[in-house]
Order: C-alpha cells, then structure tokens, then sequence
C-alpha cells in the first residue's frame, strides 16, 4: 500500500495517531502478531513526537489491539486474528459490487484523501468561518419557532430566496410552488410515490447516479438505463422506450451530470422535452451540483419548460453543509398539494432550524463566497487531472465541465479494480454502479477533490501490473 502518513486533524494527535495505526490493522497491512513500526520510526513517519506515539501505543495496548513486548516493541494482538479470519472468509465469497458495497463506505471512517470514490467535497473545501456565527443568530431566536410544527411547505424566507435564485438562472416560479426537503433524496423519493405505483416503469441516465437507481428499484418500479454522452440521453433509444414502456418519470442531471460532469446540449433537451409531451413523461431534474458551476445561463430542462412537466430539485449538501439534509423541489402547480401531503405523512416536516441557518448563511454573502473558492479549487484540480491522467495512461475526457467528478475509461474490469483497491486501502467508484443493469464497465468516476498524487501512482502501477497478465 502507499501510504499518505496524514492524520486526522479533526482528533487529537494521540487519539490521531491510534486511529492511523488501526485502520491499518483493519486494512490488513499489519497482520496478528506483527510488529508494528517502532515508537521512533512511526514518529518520524507521522511528525509528531515520540512521546505521542507511546501513548498512542499504549491507548491500543489497553484495548487489547496491541501488545508490548519488553525490549522488543509493539505488535498487533492475536485476538483480533478471529475477526481477521472472518474478513477473510467473507473474501472468498466473490464480492458484490453495487450501492450495498460503496454507500456505507462512502460514510466510513475511510479518510478523504484514500476515498476518491466518495461523492462529496473534502471537509476543509466547505468549512464555513460564519457557520457557528449563523447558528448563534439562529439560536437567538429559537424560542420563537422551536416549539412550534412549523410550516409543511417549509421556511418561507428561505423558499422565497430560492425563488429568487431560480428566477436568476431562467426558472420563473414562486415560494408557493417550492417544498423544502430533506436534501434531493426525499424530493426523489416524494415525486417517485406521487407519480407513479409499483411495476411502472421509470428512465434514468446510463450512466448515472447509483443511489438513484437503488432507490426507485427499492420501490417496486421497473428502472430502465437511457445511453447518455456529453449531448445527453440517446434521442432514439428514448423514443423507443416511451413507446414500448409508457414510463411515469425521467430522472436526470442536466447541469454537471454525475458520474461524467457533462452539460446537456440545447438540442438534445428540446427532443427530450417534445417526446415528454407527446407521451405525458414527467422529468424529475436534480440539480444538486449547480452551486458547482460558475456560469448561470446554463441551459436546464425547468428554464425550458417552466415547470411544466418538470420537477425540479437542488440542495446544499454538497456545497454548505451535508449535516444540515436541507434542499427544495420546486414543482408544477398541478402537484404541489400531492407532494405537501406526501411529506406530511413522511415526516410532517423538514427541521426549520437547519433551514433558518442556511436561509442565514445566504442572505449574509457567506454562501456566495464560499461557492467562489469552491469553483475555483475544482477548476484548479481538474486542470491537475489534465496533466496527470495521461501520465498514467488515461484519457482525460475531452468534454467534462469543472464539476465534481471526472469519468475515465481505465480500459480494464473497475470492478476488480476496485476491490484491489480496497484490499490496498483505497475507496473507488468502479463503473458497473452506474447502470441500472449493473453491466460490466471499464469505466471509473473520480472524485477531483479527493484523487490524491498517491491513489494516481497506485492506479498507474495497478494498471500497469494489468497490461503486463495481459502480454503474458
């Protein structure tokens, strides 16, 4: 494995120092009974002082992870030999690779810079000087609102504000056709029980974002892959559906598409919306990662149709805070009291507070600056993934847009890719998640903001160990 040596600043250096030596046991790179690097090497390695290190040591000596042998150092205990073997055991059985293997990874204790599957921002890109200051204002204010329900439909400040932003990007609608929501997984899940029933049919991107696949499939609907490129969903192939399946609903990004960061091209969308009409589709259009582009007349499928036969979703996961589950569908006015009932019998409503911080954060310019240097590190990395992709043989793709992701065709299996990667201590995003029919890919999305140097060199070396059985 290649080893990064960066703790996490989020512990103590003692507690940083144990925790690094224990994910290792967990990755298997030192074994039961092993030694583990001396008290002197490993300070060096980590630059800390000795004297951390033996408390590290002895904090893992103490919960029997480690023992100490006199004059001899430190070794990882036997007793954790059982619950290797079980690791093990669980190996020989082949490995399904789908969103039951990635999604609680993606929520592990996998550091950020070993995970370049994972599909959200390093920590450090979205921390926000004024976040403890807003929710003191917030706080201030909280006997005013606390003990209250709140309103169904959500804080309306902050869908007013929203309305706002929408009509600034062509979207024209107003707070009363908006719902806030619990992030753009529970607008999916809102508009998937309002439109359709189990066994109809529904269209996604392929690729596309894994979870929403599971998801719809977890509701008893029929989900079915449309070919999407850098123009977007395959004109012909959707024809084709829509006459052969009459599906309820097409859920796609149009605005840096995940896993490709693509656009959708003008042309495209106007064919996908005339074949909507003509066969009463309904798009559920996720818009999670527009704070990510810089430029706001990028064409979606809402400022077309003005909310016609579109709804449209967006949140501040991503970009502000993934704690807070805070986001909004903005819908045609037919659905709206639909979609308010559905919620109010989900979860009666979304916690105002979160709302009435980030409704903060945003009409104070906080919100607006932090996005600026967001925009600028992406743009900044992926220029860095221009030059290092080919040096390891890979194709930088020629029409992705400064978004989150980068979608790279390694040429061999991402499956076993990615599970020689997780053996090595890495988290990947293999291609086969992306399509709802789980086929085999040659494709892997990269995370820009999490692709270290590291993973870089061990991708190329991996792929260079592939070509060399390849030759043989």
């Amino acid at each position: 494995m290649i080893e990064t040596y960066q703790l996490n600043l989020k512990l103590t250096k003692t507690d940083a120092v144990a925790e690094w030596i224990q994910q290792r046991i967990d990755w298997q790179t030192y074994q039961p009974n092993q030694r583990v690097p001396s008290v002197r090497k490993l300070a060096k390695l980590l630059g800390v002082s000795s004297f951390t290190v033996v408390q590290a040591y002895e904090q893992l000596v103490a919960t029997n992870v480690l023992t100490a042998k006199p004059s001899s150092g430190y070794y990882v205990s036997p007793q954790v030999s059982s619950a290797i073997s079980s690791t093990k055991a669980s190996r020989n059985t082949p490995m399904v690779i789908d969103s039951r293997w990635l999604v609680p990874k993606m929520f592990g204790e996998i550091p950020h810079e070993c995970a370049s599957g994972i599909g959200t921002l390093p920590d450090g890109w979205v921390h926000n000087d004024k976040m403890a200051w807003a929710i003191r204002q917030v706080t201030q204010q909280v006997d005013h609102f606390i003990y209250k329900y709140g309103e169904i439909q959500g804080y309306l400040p902050l869908r007013e504000q929203l309305a706002q932003q929408l009509g600034s990007m062509g979207m024209h609608t107003n707070a009363a056709h908006i719902v806030t929501t619990a992030g753009v997984s529970q607008a999916v899940t809102m508009a998937a029980q309002l439109l359709t029933q189990a066994g109809d049919v529904v269209l996604v991107d392929s690729p596309g974002w894994f979870w929403l696949s599971s998801c719809l499939q977890q509701q008893g609907l029929r989900v079915i892959g449309v070919e999407r490129d850098h123009e977007g969903p395959n004109i012909e192939q959707m024809a084709a559906l829509c006459h052969q399946h009459r599906p309820k609903m097409y859920l796609t990004n149009s605005v840096l598409h995940n896993p490709t960061s693509y656009h959708l091209h003008p042309a495209r969308a106007h064919q996908v919306l005339k074949l909507m009409h003509q066969h009463d589709v309904y798009i559920f259009e996720d818009d999670l990662y527009a704070p990510f582009e810089p430029q706001k007349n990028v064409l979606r499928y809402a400022s077309l149709d003005q909310f016609e036969r579109v709804l449209y979703a967006t949140g501040f996961a991503k970009s502000m805070a993934s704690g807070w589950r805070v986001g909004m569908l903005a819908c045609p006015e037919s659905l709206v009291d639909g979609i308010l009932r559905i919620k109010m019998l989900n979860t009666m409503q979304t916690p105002e507070f979160g709302e009435r911080v980030i409704h903060r954060l945003w009409t104070h310019g906080e919100y607006r600056r932090q996005i600026k240097k967001v925009q600028e590190k992406l743009y900044a990395a992926h220029q860095q993934l221009r030059i290092a992709l080919p040096a390891i043989g890979l194709i930088y793709p020629e029409h992705t847009q400064a978004g989150l992701f980068v979608w790279v065709d390694t040429k061999t299996d991402t499956a076993l890719l990615a599970m020689a990667a997780y053996e090595a201590g890495w988290l990947v995003a293999p291609g086969q998640l992306f399509y709802p029919d789980a086929r085999a890919s040659t494709y892997l999305r990269l995370n820009v903001a999490t692709t270290s140097p590291a993973f870089l060199d061990w991708l190329g070396q991996y792929l260079e160990q592939q070509k060399a059985k390849a030759n043989i």
